[in-house]
């Protein structure tokens, strides 16, 4: 464990960010999923389920940062990379699928 910088300080603030953009996409592909009509719900669904585990890795990490906690990265890293592509792959199908 290291004292916090100020680099430290922004890329917690990056996460943070990162976190609060996820969970906004979660709320909206929540919404998605509920709209009546909708034949294929669990699309949408899934991808606000990853989009909120990315919110809350988003979230963890940077109060891991906060603390002074900077191991563990390249796996927080590597989470965010592949819950993006996920949720991106879900979103396209969706359009596919939903015309």
């Amino acid at each position: 464990m290291t004292a916090p910088t100020l680099a430290m300080e922004r890329t917690a603030l990056a996460w943070r960010r990162t976190a609060l953009g996820a969970a906004a996409c979660a709320m909206l592909l929540a919404h998605e999923a509920t709209v009546d009509g909708r034949p294929r719900w669990s699309i949408p669904l899934a991808a606000a389920t990853v989009a909120l585990l990315l919110a809350v890795v988003g979230w963890a990490r940077g109060r891991a940062l906060d603390r002074g906690h900077v191991g563990g990265s390249a796996r927080f890293v590597a989470t965010t990379t592949l819950a993006v592509a996920t949720v991106s792959v879900i979103a396209v199908l969706t359009v596919l699928l939903n015309g």
